[in-house]
């Protein structure tokens, strides 16, 4: 028996951190320790969070101001939690599966991105004498959509991205009138950031093993990093494990340099990355030009899953081991006189905690399936 390992990692601006694994999730403090839990396996001294999840927890966002939590599972059932508490406010069944969801600034409403490319938003709380109604449609694109964010400052817009390498800026929330198109990705975009320090720019991460900054009022293409120059010799010592596929048009031992996502560090004026089956971190400065500049890839134990930014702290969630002689969830680091370091409190802290016991850890499905343009997901009965 093994335990399980943490699928996605989010982080509040309250100091929360939740670690979902499968169907459940844990929310710690900045120190570790838990404070809530939908798992039955925790101190009695922690929250227990009713409503939780009956199937795998497939995306999860915090509001802006770290009040509210929301979470959507394989079965298509959204619940938002009030972060002072950790009661369910809402909780509603939507239409088609969801890729991602975020939070509007105000946190007034929930945006959720599916898999039949739509966008929707629904109010994060209603009123005595309101009735539920359906989810609001924003937008649409004629694939997945990949990923949802917001920008920073005025006018507000929401960003999307889907498998046919577009990045689509449009005005929030009249989402009808499109403010621009990036175009330059040749794989799905997967990832989408923004900043409070670059409120006219965005980056997103693909596929293609590119991360690339865009002007989001114009759709202009800034920058391009290729991580194929920096990551290649990870394939030469071995270190960087090469995905299986289930398509013919997908060369199993094809060298791919996907991102699984990218995040913002305020208060270093940096973004940081993960790339699937890579054991390390990608960061980037955010400097004049503007430019992602100063490049670093940081080494660490195992490839990641996922990754998330707590102040200036990088919590990065390890995917699951090819072996079993290291069983750790997560690596946090923290910038130290110029450098990255471990922060050994932290991670010893958030690798302490119980998950669940599996029989084996079984890896994670790769990008490179779902993001095959041959590749149809199976409907559930219920679902057009």
């Amino acid at each position: 028996m093994v335990r399980a390992s943490i699928t996605l990692v989010e982080t509040s601006s309250q100091g929360h951190i939740a670690l979902v694994f499968d169907a459940n999730f844990h929310i710690t403090d900045s120190t570790g320790k838990i404070v809530a839990s939908t798992s039955d396996g925790v101190d009695a001294s922690v929250a227990k969070i009713g409503g939780a999840s009956k199937d795998r927890i497939i995306t999860v966002a915090f509001s802006q101001d770290g009040s509210l939590f929301a979470t959507c599972n394989n079965e298509k059932t959204v619940t938002i939690y009030n972060t002072a508490d950790w009661t369910a406010v809402r909780s509603l069944i939507i239409a088609k599966r969801a890729t991602a969801i975020t939070f509007d600034s105000s946190g007034a409403y929930l945006l959720i991105a599916d898999k039949f490319g739509e966008v929707h938003r629904t109010p994060t709380a209603l009123s005595a004498d309101e009735i539920a109604s359906k989810p609001e449609l924003l937008l649409g694109h004629v694939s997945i959509v990949c990923d949802v964010k917001m920008s920073h400052g005025s006018p507000s817009f929401v960003l999307t991205c889907d498998r046919d390498e577009k990045l689509r800026v449009s005005k929030y929330p009249n989402a009808y009138n499109i403010q621009s198109f990036g175009l330059g990705h040749t794989e799905f975009v997967t990832t989408i950031a923004t900043a409070q320090f670059a409120p006219n720019n965005a980056v997103t991460g693909s596929g293609d093993g590119t991360i690339r900054l865009w002007d989001i009022s114009s759709g202009q293409l800034v920058q391009t990093v290729d991580l194929r120059d920096l990551l290649e010799p990870y394939y030469a010592n071995g270190r960087a494990h090469v995905g299986v596929s289930n398509f013919e048009d997908r060369n199993a031992a094809t060298q791919r340099y996907g991102v699984l996502r990218v995040r913002s560090i305020e208060g270093q004026r940096m973004f940081v990355a993960a790339v699937e089956r890579f054991p390390v971190v990608v960061m980037f400065s955010f400097g004049e030009g503007p430019a992602l500049a100063n490049v670093r890839v940081v080494d660490v134990a195992r490839p990641v899953a996922d990754v998330a930014v707590l102040g200036d702290r990088i919590v990065a969630a390890y995917a699951p081991p090819s072996d079993q002689d290291n069983d750790d969830l997560a690596v946090v680091l923290e910038p130290t006189n110029g450098d990255l370091t471990t922060d050994v409190t932290l991670s010893a802290a958030l690798n302490a905690l119980s998950t669940q016991q599996i029989e084996t850890a079984a890896p994670a499905p790769s990008i490179y399936v779902w993001g095959n343009k041959m590749y149809m997901d199976p409907p559930k009965d219920d679902e057009e």
